[in-house]
């Protein structure tokens, strides 16, 4: 049964290995956190956090039309930069995005913008203490996890 398995889906496994060392995986540029909870977050606890995050980096909200799922814009920064926040409730936690709004292909933020992504962190830190916080790398393309 194991080896049937094996010989069915092992050449699907080593074309999409090799599509993504080709170039059928992108890393995508920016700084993204899993804020992992004990409990599903709420409505409330997604309010709060974009509250704060709002109030104390001066950020602009810009509305979104899906369920806790918001952006923060700062212009005045040079690059522009942005936060992300998705909730996804069933898995309990909160995924935040953080963007400097910049032209070029590069992956690598910019020091003001790790600056930036520490601080935005250490008001989500504040916002949810007994949360992990686990950084990880996004990518994309077809066989992308």
């Amino acid at each position: 049964m194991i080896r049937a398995l094996w010989r069915r889906y092992s050449s699907r496994v080593a074309i999409g290995l090799s599509a993504c060392l080709i170039g059928g995986c992108v890393e995508l540029p920016g700084i993204y956190y899993d804020v992992l909870l004990n409990e599903r977050p709420s409505d409330s606890d997604c309010l709060n956090l974009t509250d704060a995050l709002a109030a104390k980096l001066n950020l602009q909200l810009q509305p979104s039309q899906y369920q806790c799922a918001v952006t923060l814009d700062n212009e005045g920064r040079n690059p522009p930069q942005n936060v992300v926040i998705f909730a996804h409730f069933r898995q309990q936690r909160i995924v935040v995005e953080i963007d400097e709004m910049r032209s070029g292909g590069t992956t690598v933020p910019s020091p003001s913008t790790q600056q930036f992504a520490q601080q935005v962190m250490q008001i989500v830190h504040e916002q949810f203490p007994a949360a992990q916080l686990v950084r990880f790398r996004a990518m994309r393309g077809p066989i992308a996890p």
